[in-house]
């Protein structure tokens, strides 16, 4: 085993990774909303270890951009700017569009069968208004399509930069009129797919992020006039 970078035991590594996965995954789930004061102490009493790692943790996540560390207010949750955000979805159009191209030259019968039924659940959960739903419908019809991709970097790429999006804000399919016409994007997606077409494929898919993510820089730019 090499040794760690920062000269701590295994023991000590084996915490402060512990720690750092845990406020990650808590930040990126929302437990830990954009702008809360991240308070040393009380991490470490619920994750039952010394404030080291926690102070460990926090400044890899600060590295991340996930975190910011003041002098006066201590370590609070980065509230990203409209820039920010704007750059996390045109990096996610490029890549949708290369799992979407990808998959077509891929995906096997059992996915394509697959994406049929869940756009026949998501016809049934937009009947009858069950949101959450069709949030996960939603989720499990992309990462059908990204593991069609046969690529395992693209793919974990894209569902970081998707909880990193999901974070800032509450979903687009909230707003009046965008479930029906992504539903149709779908559509048009999985026909391109099963078609195996993959320029039609990559234009669908980058021209369905472009819209979700029209709709997500407005809802942002309310939030922060409201």
């Amino acid at each position: 085993m090499s040794p760690d970078p920062y000269g701590r035991t295994g023991q000590a590594s084996s915490r402060a990774d512990l720690v750092y996965l845990t406020l990650r995954q808590d930040i990126l789930s929302n437990k830990y909303r954009p702008g809360q004061r991240l308070s040393e102490e009380a991490i470490a009493h619920n994750l039952n270890v010394s404030r080291t790692p926690v102070r460990e943790a926090l400044k890899r996540l600060h590295a991340e951009g996930l975190v910011e560390i003041t002098p006066r207010r201590g370590s609070i949750v980065r509230d990203p700017s409209g820039e920010e955000l704007a750059e996390l979805c045109a990096v996610r159009e490029v890549l949708e569009g290369l799992a979407a191209r990808l998959a077509t030259r891929s995906i096997s019968h059992i996915e394509l069968y697959t994406l049929e039924r869940l756009l026949n659940d998501m016809e049934g959960a937009i009947a009858e208004e069950r949101l959450a739903d069709l949030e996960e419908l939603n989720l499990q019809f992309h990462e059908t399509i990204w593991i069609a991709s046969r690529n395992r970097y693209l793919a974990q790429q894209l569902r970081q930069l998707r909880q990193f999006v999901q974070r800032l804000q509450e979903s687009t399919l909230t707003v009046p009129g965008r479930k029906e016409a992504a539903f149709q994007e779908h559509k048009a997606l999985f026909a391109a797919c099963a078609a195996g077409d993959p320029d039609m494929a990559e234009r669908v898919a980058r021209e369905h992020v472009r819209k979700a993510e029209s709709v997500r820089m407005m809802v942002w730019r309310r939030s922060r006039c409201a």
